[in-house]
C-alpha cells in the first residue's frame, strides 16, 4: 500500500509533538542521576568534639576543640568527594550540647555517628589511638559499632603508624543516646610530646582524617 505524502507527515508531525509532550521517554540527565543516586547515599554525621567555651584537652597552643573541628573539615571532604552524605554538628567554634548533638543524629535519621576527640593523661609517657563504641542495648547496633570501630582503628594504625590503644565500650553520651551505629575516636594525646608535634601538623590531620574516611566508606561499599 501507498503512503501518501500528506499522511506521512501528519504521522511525523504527531510522534514529534507526542516526544516532546512526554519527557519520560526522553532519557534522563546526568544531573538528575547524579541527583537521585546523592539523595540515596550513606549519611554520615561528624561530631568535632567540644567548641566555645568547652575546649577540651590544651597543652600550650594545642586545644582540642581546634584539631577536632579540622580533622572533620578533612573528613567531610574526603566523603564527600566519595558521595556520601555529610552532616557536622557544629560548622564553627560555638558549644552544642550532648543532647543536641545526640539530637542531631537522631533526627537526620543517619546511617553513622563518628564523633571526634584528642586525648589527654596527667602521664605524658601515654600515646595510642583508640576507638569507643557503646556496646549494651540493641543488638544490631552493638554488632555494626564494633564492626567500624574494628575498621577505623585498623585503618587509622596503619595510615597513621600509631600505637593502639584498642577498641573498647565507652558510656559516653553521644554514643549511647544515638540509635545508630556510633563510634568515639580519639586521635592521639595532646600531653604526650610526640604525639603533640604530630597533631600540629595539618598534614597528619589530613592523614587520619583520610584512614577514618577510607575504613567508613569500605564499610558502606565493601
Amino acid at each position: 500500500m501507498r503512503i501518501k505524502p500528506k499522511f506521512l507527515f501528519f504521522l511525523l508531525v504527531s510522534f514529534f509533538s507526542f516526544v516532546v509532550m512526554n519527557p519520560v521517554c526522553a532519557a534522563p540527565s546526568k544531573k538528575m542521576v547524579k541527583k537521585k543516586m546523592s539523595s540515596r547515599a550513606p549519611l554520615i554525621v561528624i561530631d568535632p568534639g567540644h567548641g566555645g567555651g568547652d575546649q577540651g584537652a590544651k597543652v600550650g597552643s594545642v586545644i582540642e576543640k581546634k584539631i577536632a573541628m579540622q580533622t572533620a573539615i578533612y573528613l567531610k571532604r574526603y566523603l564527600t568527594q566519595k558521595g556520601l552524605r555529610v552532616v557536622l554538628t557544629r560548622s564553627g567554634d560555638q558549644m552544642v550540647s550532648l543532647d543536641k548533638r545526640a539530637s542531631i543524629a537522631n533526627k537526620t535519621k543517619c546511617h553513622l555517628f563518628v564523633s571526634l576527640h584528642f586525648n589527654a593523661h596527667h602521664n605524658t609517657g601515654v600515646q595510642g589511638i583508640e576507638v569507643f563504641y557503646y556496646n549494651k542495648g540493641i543488638q544490631w547496633r552493638k554488632v555494626r559499632s564494633k564492626r567500624i570501630a574494628d575498621k577505623v582503628l585498623k585503618e587509622v594504625l596503619g595510615s597513621t603508624k600509631a600505637l593502639s590503644r584498642g577498641v573498647k565500650h565507652g558510656n559516653y553520651h553521644v554514643v549511647r543516646e544515638t540509635k545508630m551505629p556510633a563510634i568515639l575516636v580519639e586521635g592521639g594525646f595532646i600531653t604526650n610530646s610526640e604525639e603533640r608535634q604530630k597533631i600540629q601538623n595539618p598534614a597528619h590531620l589530613k592523614k587520619l582524617a583520610h584512614s577514618i574516611g577510607k575504613a567508613v566508606h569500605s564499610y558502606f561499599y565493601p
